[in-house]
């Protein structure tokens, strides 16, 4: 085995089970506050975080990800970078603070002007946690990137809670996100020693500016995508009812930003250095769809027999009209899932132009179907979004192949064992929901989760085809190769 794979795997593993601690933690805490809070709390919430996510991408314009990409650790050049960074984060914040009145207006929903001022400094903070940030995932240091993510993660649950109960409504939502952005700020800059300082040199900056042009393009794309059903439903259909959508989508987000999107962002910084080697990049991408493969399809699945269980015990009757969205969306983030890793692939070798142009035909046809879907509410824009994930993910694997001379049928064969493992499980528990679990209660879904796992968990232990057999054996090498190394240690 080479020592860069055997690098990748072990990153992966920080990168991966550190953050499952801290996603249970915010997964029950959430479920918390949920029940206190009312569906418009976070309506008014998702619109403000829909206008700030949207221009904090405008303070970096792409040149973070160049930091990782090129391996660059030139000080003046990390300088240059930060300081223009800087620049247009201040003149963002003041226009946010200035314009918060008309936003609320557009939007219908006054509480929203307030909480936009009081949010508008967010740009600054991002602005100079960026640097850092990216320092971490240049150098591959996963273990301190994920600790802090648990740092923060933890943090943002616990104050949104306290503050929930305390009776802070929906600012509950705001300062569970302002106070532990500054406190994660301050903890990257203790990490990773660097010091920022106010110097510019445009001749520098050319170097990445190619680069951050078209990933500046890709991110400003991906954003109008995942925001875009969220305007829709915020401007047309209210807050309660964006509400319901963006508890939906975030409850399915869930596993991506838990587990997903710690492997892509591994697997971006790993794609990156081998560039250049095709052929061991061909089977490190192979492995990572197969790895993907037994993860993204039993999650979403079962996610999908629960749905309805998890959303009638958990958050209450009146979350029940998110039912339908939530199903779509799921079956949604398991394509988008397995396009996280595609992009890493795509971006990380360079193909940053022909990626970001397919994403935007993508996006275009997003748009028109979303705006067709409006009549039929919240379960009309989750259909909508269904065929943007499908079509894009399709798009991008597509470029993937030809770049790495790979056929469709190597890709169906990289990810063969996890649906056949998964679908296994679906279809049997599925039945048993009809004949013995139709009731929605916590026991029959604690039932339910308990037989799913089951089923999943024989199936691969007793799955004897060789792509199991090889993803297997690396991870029972590994565990034996840490268990050696502990004991060694004691």
């Amino acid at each position: 085995m080479s020592k860069p794979e055997s690098s990748t795997r072990s990153q992966l593993y920080w990168n991966t089970f550190i953050s499952i601690p801290s996603q249970i933690i915010s997964f029950v805490i959430s479920i918390l506050v949920a029940r206190i809070l009312d569906p418009k709390d976070f309506g008014i919430m998702g619109i403000v975080m829909m206008l700030i996510g949207f221009s904090n991408l405008l303070a970096n314009f792409g040149f973070n990800q160049a930091v990782i990409q090129k391996g660059i650790h030139d000080k003046k050049l990390l300088s240059s970078i930060f300081t223009f960074n800087l620049a247009m984060s201040f003149g963002l914040t003041l226009v946010f603070f200035l314009l918060s009145g008309y936003m609320a207006d557009f939007f219908k929903v006054p509480e929203c002007k307030d909480v936009i001022k009081v949010m508008s400094p967010v740009f600054i903070i991002g602005s100079f946690a960026g640097i850092p940030n990216a320092i971490l995932r240049r150098d591959m240091n996963f273990k301190a990137v994920s600790l802090i993510d648990f740092f923060q993660s933890f943090l943002m649950s616990i104050i949104t809670l306290i503050l929930a109960m305390k009776g802070f409504g929906y600012w509950a939502l705001v300062y569970g996100q302002l106070i532990p952005s500054v406190v994660i700020t301050i903890t990257l800059y203790i990490v990773t020693q660097w010091v920022p300082i106010a110097y510019y040199n445009q001749s520098l900056m050319r170097s990445v500016f190619h680069f951050g042009m078209w990933n500046f393009i890709n991110t400003q794309l991906g954003f109008v995508a995942q925001q875009t059903d969220k305007f829709i439903i915020g401007r047309w259909l209210g807050p309660a009812a964006l509400g319901l959508y963006d508890k939906a989508k975030s409850v399915g987000e869930m596993p991506y930003n838990s587990l997903i999107i710690n492997i892509n962002g591994v697997m971006f910084s790993s794609f990156s250095r081998l560039n250049n080697n095709k052929l061991e990049l061909r089977e490190q991408f192979k492995k990572s769809l197969t790895l993907l493969s037994f993860i993204n399809f039993p999650i979403y699945l079962g996610l999908i027999i629960i749905a309805p269980y998890f959303v009638y015990v958990l958050l209450g009757d009146k979350w029940a009209p998110m039912i339908m969205s939530f199903e779509i969306i799921l079956v949604s983030m398991l394509f988008k899932s397995f396009g996280g890793l595609v992009a890493s692939l795509n971006i990380g070798i360079g193909k940053y132009k022909e990626h970001t142009i397919l994403f935007s035909l993508a996006l275009i046809v997003f748009i028109v179907v979303a705006f067709i879907s409006i009549p039929f509410g919240i379960d009309g824009i989750a259909i909508s979004y269904f065929i943007f994930s499908f079509i894009y993910v399709c798009l991008w694997l597509n470029l993937s192949l030809k770049n790495l001379d790979l056929r469709w049928k190597d890709i169906f064969l990289a990810i063969t064992p996890g649906i056949a493992s998964s679908t296994l499980m679906f279809f049997m528990v599925k039945i048993m929901t009809f004949f013995f679990f139709a009731e929605y209660s916590f026991i029959n879904m604690v039932f339910i989760v308990g037989v799913s796992t089951s089923i999943y968990c024989l199936y691969v232990l007793f799955d004897k085809s060789r792509l199991t057999r090889e993803l297997k054996s690396l991870i029972w090498k590994d565990i034996k190769e840490k268990s050696f190394i502990l004991t060694s240690q004691k």
